[in-house]
């Protein structure tokens, strides 16, 4: 079951869009919002275009489904805004620079440019095989260092950062709204506990709470020089900088897991927001449950993972896979359950022999009520549960006869392609 935290009105007030009347909405779209922890009605900051930066990969190792999970999903947020008519300009960065990536890069004896190439590939390749859309851009921390250097200057000489010892810390001091997603106060994040939290010099800091934006290092491929001395960046600047750069500084949703939310996502909103002056940073922050293996969250460190090669080779089809994903609504979490995979390929089976059944006669496109409902799941903070449920009695409909073959076959096409599903006719 979701938990639903009550929202901190006066807390997010400076971030809320003015209300409009029921006549001036041009979307239906609500999407839940972290940052307010409530859903809310979508609207672009510029009008046809959203903007959309999904935090990606670090390929330091090969990913799972729990990645494969995210990225199926933001790839029908894709889809579903491009259904839509919206422009949607979709970038998922790479950090190919941090702890993990020069740890293991040392220990393989290779650069960090090809552990990159070579998990990329893997990454590129799964997800193709899943029919993922791949993002207009997939930029690199390696290719963003002149543009992270500019940002972490902003914010030394807007006194939102500070030097100690060549390492430069962001002051969350200075930003009251640190914190807005995790919806903590200052005292309770210091008891914060997360597996995303990276590693610090926290004697160097005015408070625990300030992160790193710059860092001295001396390894190979991870070193650049900088006003402060040869090093490289914190984790949190790189998506700021990348996103600016991509998108500018403002974007309308920002996605990820929810292990990001804090201190990932709320570190990039103060940073951006303090280096740019303009707010706010995103509209939409949007967050996926975890996928979990015996009810514990899949992850690289403790290798407890289900690669998305190892589900195909055992003979399930993309289209079984990507219903398998997309059968929880996207913020719960989900344990992986191999024998659920059965059950969805006897139900992508189903969606692939209705697109062929005959039918039956005219039917002044009875099919129109499934339509609707499908919609309005997609609707309702993206509810893929319940538009999964309405293309499989669309396909019983094919089958039992129900349905005119040639709108509603057109119908289980089109819907079915807003989740990514190709109803066997690429695979």
């Amino acid at each position: 079951m979701l938990a639903h935290r009550p929202p901190t009105v006066a807390r997010y007030r400076e971030y809320r869009r003015p209300d409009r009347s029921a006549a001036e909405e041009r979307s239906l779209l609500e999407i839940y919002n972290t940052l307010g922890h409530r859903k809310e009605l979508f609207e672009p900051i510029e009008p046809g275009v959203a903007r959309m930066y999904v935090c990606g990969i670090t390929p330091y190792d090969v990913g799972h489904l729990g990645h494969a999970r995210v990225f199926v999903f933001f790839d029908v947020v894709r889809r579903y805004l491009e259904f839509q008519a919206l422009d949607v300009r979709h970038i998922q960065n790479i950090t190919d620079i941090d702890d993990d990536m020069v740890r293991v890069s040392s220990r393989d004896g290779i650069s960090i440019r090809e552990l990159t190439d070579r998990n990329q590939a893997v990454y590129l390749s799964e997800m193709d095989s899943l029919h993922v859309l791949r993002p207009h851009a997939f930029p690199r921390v390696s290719d963003t260092i002149p543009e992270i250097i500019a940002m972490v200057q902003q914010l030394v000489a807007a006194g939102h950062a500070y030097e100690v010892e060549r390492h430069v810390f962001f002051d969350t001091s200075r930003t009251p709204r640190f914190g807005a997603l995790a919806g903590l106060s200052r005292e309770a994040l210091r008891d914060f506990k997360s597996d995303s939290m990276p590693a610090e010099p926290e004697h160097l800091k005015r408070d625990p709470l300030d992160f790193l934006v710059w860092q001295p290092s001396s390894a190979p491929g991870a070193t650049f020089d900088s006003p402060w001395g040869p090093g490289r960046p914190g984790w949190h600047i790189e998506c700021s900088a990348m996103a600016n750069k991509a998108l500018g500084p403002r974007i309308d949703i920002h996605g990820g897991g929810t292990d990001l939310a804090y201190p990932h996502h709320d570190s990039e909103i103060v940073q951006s927001e303090a280096a740019t002056g303009e707010t706010p940073f995103c509209g939409t922050w949007m967050h996926v449950g975890p996928m979990q293996l015996d009810h514990v969250k899949m992850s690289k460190s403790l290798g407890n993972l289900i690669k998305v090669s190892e589900v195909l080779r055992d003979g399930h089809t993309s289209d079984a896979v990507r219903l398998y994903l997309l059968s929880q609504h996207y913020r719960s979490p989900m344990n992986y359950e191999h024998a659920d995979m059965h059950a969805w390929d006897d139900r992508a089976a189903l969606l692939q022999r209705a697109l062929h059944s005959r039918g039956g006669p005219r039917d002044d496109l009875r099919v129109q009520h499934l339509r609707n409902q499908f919609q309005e799941a997609m609707d309702d903070d993206f509810d893929t549960p319940r538009a999964i449920r309405a293309l499989l009695d669309i396909a019983i409909g094919l089958e039992s006869r129900q349905f005119y073959a040639e709108t509603a076959a057109a119908s289980l096409v089109e819907l079915g392609g807003v989740l990514g599903l190709t109803l066997g006719r690429e695979d």
